[in-house]
């Protein structure tokens, strides 16, 4: 029964820990400006990376310079007839719907947004957290290495709260507190599991959220 108890115990307290660099990107996300900025430059870094496999693309098959630049008019043509359409699109919503109608209709087109994104992330948390449970089933762990994780994830969330709650000057500041919190957790974390437990249970986090997911070393002085 102990044992039982200790596994729905320490099963939450391992899934807490994984996905903690998820949290702690997902808490220090650029505003609404910073994001819009951003997405101007990697629309700009991608059309740059197109430009250079066309480039690429003609130089292989032996087009001559003419009918490469024919190409790129086209291209170009093409980008502006589709930049056209798409603000003729604007103007005829513009004309359908009133300012209110479109406001529902963003509102509702966010909402259903977060609901599929809270569905996917429920729905690989429950994953993680079965292959995190079937993960304490083999490993040798006493009793004491349970409540110890149990305590880390707690303090840790309290430390997450707090940084979420600060002020910070800038988003330097921002970025190396929670890279300072991450370090801190990730070597409280190998005082507790084996580096081969870390990398195990980093890769179930990766399989469940993808590869950029729980991307820590978990390199430290863990149980061998």
């Amino acid at each position: 029964m102990q044992t039982r108890l200790s596994r729905r115990i320490l099963a939450p307290a391992l899934l807490a820990m994984a996905i903690a660099p998820l949290a702690l990107t997902a808490t220090a996300a650029p505003g609404d400006a910073e994001r819009a900025e951003q997405r101007q430059q990697w629309q700009e870094a991608r059309a740059e990376r197109y430009a250079e496999k066309r480039a690429a693309l003609f130089e292989r098959a032996g087009l001559d310079a003419e009918t490469r630049e024919a190409l790129e008019n086209a291209h170009r043509e093409h980008r502006q007839a589709m930049a056209e359409l798409r603000e003729e699109h604007r103007d005829r919503i513009d004309e359908l719907l009133s300012d209110d109608q479109q406001a529902a209709l963003d509102e509702a087109r966010r909402e259903m947004r977060e609901e599929y994104r809270t569905q996917k992330r429920q729905s690989h948390a429950k994953a993680l957290q079965q292959r995190m449970t079937e993960m304490v089933d083999g490993w040798d762990l006493s009793e004491e290495e349970r409540e110890a994780l149990g305590e880390l994830r707690r303090a840790h969330y309290a430390d997450m709260a707090e940084l979420r709650n600060r002020d910070f000057d800038s988003r330097q500041e921002r970025r190396e507190a929670y890279q300072a919190l991450r370090d801190e957790h990730q070597a409280a974390l190998a005082e507790l599991l084996s580096e081969e437990q870390i990398e195990e249970m980093q890769q179930a986090v990766r399989k469940a959220y993808g590869s950029r997911a729980g991307n820590g070393n978990g390199n430290g002085n863990g149980k061998n």
